[in-house]
C-alpha cells in the first residue's frame, strides 16, 4: 500500500485532521455531510487557498490550518463539528 493510500484510508476510517490536511493540500477535494448540511472542501485560486462551500455560501481561508481554526459548520467550530461529519465522496 502506498503512503497516499494509507493517508486516504486514515481519513476515511478515522477522519484524522492530519490526513484531512494532507489530502486537501495535495489537491484532493472532499464532499461531506454534517448536521444535515452538505459541504464541499477544496483548494482554490492562484494563491492556493482553501474554500469550504455549503450550497452557494463560501468560507475561504489562506490554508488548511486557518480553516481548522476559523471555519464554522452550522454555527459550530469546524474541529468540533468534524467529529460528527460523514464523508460522502473524496475526489
Amino acid at each position: 500500500m502506498s503512503i497516499h493510500d494509507e493517508i486516504v484510508r486514515e481519513l476515511l476510517e478515522t477522519k484524522s485532521l492530519a490526513a484531512l490536511i494532507c489530502a486537501i493540500e495535495r489537491g484532493r477535494e472532499l464532499e461531506f455531510r454534517c448536521e444535515g448540511n452538505l459541504y464541499f472542501l477544496s483548494r482554490h485560486g492562484p494563491q492556493q487557498g482553501v474554500s469550504l462551500w455549503s450550497g452557494s455560501r463560501e468560507q475561504s481561508f489562506a490554508c488548511m490550518e486557518r480553516l481548522l481554526e476559523q471555519a464554522v459548520l452550522g454555527g459550530v467550530p469546524f474541529r468540533t463539528a468534524w467529529k460528527s461529519a460523514q464523508i460522502v465522496t473524496l475526489f
